[in-house]
């Protein structure tokens, strides 16, 4: 289910280099199983430190400031700084969040995450509908996962893209699977989906990753002003599998705390296209960075390439 901790996760892979050991994938896991044993305001301070290191260093600065100047070219230079600033420190927030995963319980997770109007999904489920969920790397996606897949009842179907350090990749697909998601490789979603048309009825994806250049399953849309690809798998799901499309809006609610509430993009049994799902989905993420800009990880090149000539 999206990049954001994936990202870093690859981007402290460990390999023995010139002859010098160095802390092999297992030792990664270690680490992470032992992170995930502190508790949550030690992984805080933790983790703010790191994510205080990582703004020093300008990790990735280009792509946040761009980014920012793009999608935010009203704000003032000093206030797009501050959403800067505030981003660092909600990675820090969201590493630590994540490692806290394997040690939430339920009443913990249900004080945590508020849902708000989330009886546009139970409503669609108990009169036999179909329902996927968009949502994007905004907030705590990885809290949103759990919660999601335990609070309507239902089997979740969650498209995810592998980690490239197999360990890593086990432990984190073990924690999201915990209350009983379904993770399917993204590439896979579409068959999964077909032979298992009557027992998937619940899915959710972040549909605001950027597809490669050389997909052929992209469509351009205008995101802030600009052409930007959007992978075709929501829209596509919603027109031609049946799945009525909700947006889930997240924003924080207090240190630790957020708020996660349910559209519905079109009405019940709406006769759709995918350009159109994905449309409406790009609508409301515009609005809702700009409500809530700091929380999104700006640190991918979402604009990394224009769009091709006809």
């Amino acid at each position: 289910m999206g990049r954001g901790f994936e990202s870093l996760l690859r981007h402290q892979s460990f390999r023995p280099t010139r002859g010098v050991l160095r802390p092999g994938p297992w030792r990664a896991v270690m680490l992470l199983s032992f992170l995930s044993r502190l508790p949550l305001p030690m992984l805080y301070v933790l983790c703010g430190a790191a994510a205080w290191g990582l703004r020093v260093v300008r990790w990735r600065r280009r792509f946040v400031d761009d980014g920012l100047a793009l999608c935010l070219p009203d704000r003032e230079v000093g206030e797009r700084k501050r959403v800067a600033r505030d981003f660092y420190a909600w990675v820090g927030r969201l590493i630590a969040e994540t490692l806290h995963e394997p040690r939430m319980s339920t009443d913990d997770l249900e004080q945590r995450l508020r849902f708000e109007d989330d009886q546009v999904v139970r409503q669609a489920l108990a009169e036999g509908r179909k329902v996927i969920l968009v949502a994007a790397h905004h907030c705590n996606w990885e809290w949103l996962l759990l919660e999601v897949s335990r609070r309507f009842g239902e089997r979740l179907v969650v498209p995810y893209k592998p980690i490239s350090l197999a360990s890593a990749d086990r432990w984190m697909r073990r924690v999201r699977s915990r209350f009983g998601a379904v993770m399917v490789p993204a590439k896979e979603v579409g068959p999964y989906l077909v032979k298992h048309r009557r027992q998937s009825r619940l899915i959710a994806m972040l549909a605001d990753q950027s597809p490669s250049a050389k997909s052929e399953h992209q469509v351009w849309l205008p995101f802030f002003g600009r052409d930007t690809s959007f992978f075709q798998g929501p829209g596509w799901i919603g027109a031609r599998l049946g799945f009525e499309p909700v947006f889930i809006a997240m924003r924080a609610d207090g240190p630790g705390r957020y708020v996660a509430r349910f559209v519905r993009l079109f009405e019940p049994r709406a006769k759709l296209t995918g350009e159109q799902v994905l449309q409406a989905y790009a609508r409301l993420l515009e609005q809702q960075l700009r409500e809530h800009p700091a929380p999104y990880f700006w640190a991918y090149n979402r604009w990394k390439r224009p769009r091709p000539a006809p």
